[in-house]
């Protein structure tokens, strides 16, 4: 998890002000969300009956020159890659003239997860989430309540591990999943 240090002004305890060689830290935001995306991940696995496959949907926020079916495809492969089931029904939000935090393909994916018609949502990474961090956290709580997760699939350019969660798996694709 990524940390920051606190700066002096935002301490609760003024005693400790005199205490200049110790820095305070708190997470990052982002560190902060990724680390609780994990949790619920954790948490929505462990819900599932043993010996019954996982079953998830696809998300694609299809910016410019995005190809949709192709990165569908790619995040269908993947999880069959980790022996979960792609349900038939994917999801695909692109740019129109709504703001950016309106996606509502994403709402229906999150929706058929707490719904329990799929048991997590498979999308490319941060970048396909809502705009904003207090939205998406939202999401990750109420999929929580709902025991279900949101799982990411990160590309990164010339590198051939895919790192998902906990787990580690190798690919051709040149991708990095976290």
């Amino acid at each position: 998890m990524r940390l920051q240090p606190v700066p002096a002004d935002e301490l609760d305890e003024p005693w400790l002000r005199w205490r200049t060689g110790e820095p305070r830290f708190r997470p990052t935001p982002d560190g902060r969300l990724t680390a609780l995306r994990r949790s619920v991940f954790e948490d929505a696995v462990a819900a599932v009956k043993p010996g019954r496959p996982i079953k998830v949907t696809t998300y694609v926020f299809a910016d410019r020159g995005v190809d949709a079916d192709g990165v569908h495809a790619l995040l269908a492969e993947h999880a069959r890659d980790r022996g979960w089931v792609v349900h038939r029904e994917r999801f695909t939000d692109g740019r129109t003239g709504c703001p950016a935090s309106a996606r509502p393909q994403f709402y229906l994916a999150v929706r058929r997860a707490g719904s329990g018609f799929v048991d997590g949502v498979l999308a490319m990474g941060r970048d396909a989430m809502p705009s904003t961090d207090e939205a998406y956290e939202a999401y990750l709580h109420w999929l929580h309540c709902h025991h279900a997760f949101i799982a990411f699939l990160q590309p990164i350019i010339g590198r051939t591990q895919w790192r998902q969660n906990s787990g580690i798996v190798t690919s051709d694709h040149g991708a990095r999943r976290s």
